[in-house]
């Protein structure tokens, strides 16, 4: 795995032969098997789904989860490239820099209004919602980036859209704290899309491991001044807690979205989006079984709604030259 981590954050982008027009990715997924590409993606969305059911585990506060996840995630991260990343970053314009820390404030944000939601909203509302981050990508791409779409992405908004108030109300008779949960919830969303639409930008001119790295370190260190100022232990937990911390930082943030990000040179990146929308399938059933959580029927039919809406979306967002 870590020899899978570390050539991950030297991949750039596949350049395309003008003779050809075949992709080097292309070329490369003909010598491994699609039932490996997918056996892979399938891990992934396992391991993502049990951040939630880590989350529910710990005996902490959001923030401080936040902050270790992210903590140890970078950590992970520079032990694997420590010596090229520090290089790499040392050159960059600070600019750049500043623009990273931004980037690294808004997933700051995702991951403290996400857990925080998981206090409040059940498993399954919680993760559909959160799910809802392509929704937000493709619509600021069309707001901000004035980029073009199709016009099957409104409906997909609609659909989504549509979904999320089915859930609301389905959470409304469950009291205020769930709808709580519900609007943190949809906020990490649009947080994360803020952090994917800076880094699509950011990356152009930097190694994704190398942006990766310095945004979780960033967002780890915009943390803490929140955490001091609640008064909020960092140290005082129990070893089975720290080792969740451990868990939720390998498990989900390494394993899981490296997989996603080892898929993406087999696979289109609407495939690989859409894939991830079994994380909040993955979720419920683990809330079931490990936290006895089950799930209203008004919830089922709002999450299906959602998330058909979110794969239109998907397939509409507006394709990257």
């Amino acid at each position: 795995m870590a020899r899978i981590c570390a050539k991950l954050c030297k991949i750039r982008k596949p350049r395309f032969c003008p003779r050809t027009k075949v992709s080097a990715a292309a070329n490369v997924s003909k010598t491994i098997p699609r039932r490996a590409v997918f056996a892979v993606l399938a891990a992934g969305v396992l391991a993502v789904s049990f951040s939630a059911i880590f989350v529910r585990w710990c005996e902490a506060p959001a923030l401080v989860i936040a902050f270790y996840r992210l903590f140890f995630a970078s950590l992970f991260l520079i032990l694997l490239t420590g010596r090229q990343t520090l290089a790499e970053v040392r050159a960059l314009p600070r600019q750049t820099i500043a623009r990273s820390a931004l980037s690294g404030c808004a997933l700051a944000c995702h991951f403290a209004t996400w857990i925080s939601s998981l206090s409040y909203t059940s498993v399954a509302s919680s993760t559909v919602l959160v799910a809802t981050v392509p929704v937000f990508v493709a619509l600021g791409s069309v707001l901000i980036l004035r980029e073009r779409v199709r016009p099957l992405l409104y409906w997909g908004l609609l659909i989504a859209l549509a979904g999320t108030v089915v859930i609301t109300r389905s959470d409304a008779h469950r009291g205020q704290n769930s709808l709580l949960g519900d609007g943190l919830a949809l906020a990490g969303a649009i947080f994360a899309a803020v952090y994917f639409l800076l880094g699509r930008k950011l990356r152009r001119n930097m190694n994704t491991g190398t942006y990766v790295t310095l945004c979780y370190a960033m967002a780890a260190l915009v943390l803490l001044p929140g955490i001091f100022l609640l008064q909020q232990p960092l140290f005082l937990y129990s070893w089975q807690t720290f080792g969740l911390f451990l868990l939720i930082a390998l498990i989900p943030q390494m394993i899981g979205h490296t997989s996603f990000n080892w898929a993406l040179q087999y696979l289109s990146a609407p495939a690989v989006s859409i894939a991830v929308l079994g994380e909040p399938i993955g979720a419920s059933v683990l809330a079931f079984f490990l936290l006895e959580e089950g799930i209203s029927s008004g919830a089922l039919a709002g999450g299906m709604i959602t998330l058909a809406g979110v794969a239109l979306a998907i397939y509409a967002e507006p394709r990257q030259k």
